[in-house]
């Protein structure tokens, strides 16, 4: 048994079942069509790596259980989920729910989401990437709120391979602003959280343990409304109840206009 658990990050983008990707990747791939497309590097985009598995759809078992073998094999033994909800459902859940939960091998990995609640906008086009034009409001209200979490304690938590610490499903949320500024202010959002733990409780596990995104130090409008009122990332944690911190990638803290490979 290994003495630490490796996560890794599913960007769950790379299938054409979701219809809904369509005006983002009109060739009906997912995002490798932007791999695919990508030719020099005077382009304005280019990506100099090519899939040694080809363009392949994830939202295919099959797929998803080489994916899980290779993982494995090289230590990784849980998947981060990316998890969307715009216009009042759900987007990019094929690869989880078609792709890895039907996977005859994925017992050997374990998976949690995490609430990537942002704006959705223009930049997944490459066409459209020098500009920012949003496209789904990520912010939901409490209606909503709770309808995400009846759906994900249902269909997620009770998945036997759901990630658990001490017993308790873990939940990530990549948006903090967004999460408060939609529930109305931090003590709105605290209230939703708590109702979320008793609601994870009254499902049979422990508690929730509740994890948030850190995007380094910046100021967030704790009320909700009142832009004089805000803190940081410190401030915030522990007014929600958060029982852990993790970030999504090293963008969020440095510069990276610059050449990886230079900057290393």
């Amino acid at each position: 048994m290994q003495k630490y658990d490796i996560a890794a990050y599913i960007w769950p983008a790379y299938t054409g079942t979701e219809y809904r990707t369509l005006p983002f990747w009109p060739e009906g791939i997912g995002e490798w069509q932007s791999v695919k497309n990508s030719k020099r590097k005077t382009d304005s985009y280019f990506w100099n790596r090519k899939p040694l598995w080809g363009y392949q759809d994830e939202a295919d078992p099959k797929v998803m259980e080489m994916q899980i073998e290779e993982a494995v094999k090289h230590g990784v033994n849980v998947f981060i989920y990316d998890w969307y909800w715009y216009d009042h459902r759900p987007f990019l859940e094929q690869c989880l729910n078609d792709g890895f939960l039907k996977a005859s091998n994925r017992d050997k990995m374990k998976f949690y989401l995490m609430w990537a609640n942002h704006t959705a906008d223009s930049m997944w086009d490459t066409r459209t990437a020098n500009r920012w034009d949003p496209i789904w409001d990520g912010a939901v209200n409490r209606e909503t709120f709770n309808h995400v979490v009846n759906r994900t304690i249902e269909k997620y938590f009770s998945q036997p391979n759901y990630y658990k610490i001490d017993g308790c499903p873990v939940f990530m949320i990549y948006d903090v602003k967004n999460l408060i500024d939609g529930l109305g202010g931090i003590d709105k959002a605290r209230e939703a959280i708590d109702w979320f733990r008793e609601e994870t409780k009254a499902a049979g596990f422990p508690d929730l343990h509740f994890q948030l995104t850190v995007w380094g130090e910046n100021s967030v409008n704790l009320s909700g409304f009142d832009s004089n009122m805000s803190g940081s990332t410190k401030d915030i944690g522990p007014l929600l109840g958060v029982d852990s911190i993790s970030h999504y990638q090293f963008v969020h803290f440095t510069n990276m206009t610059g050449d990886y490979i230079e900057s290393t």
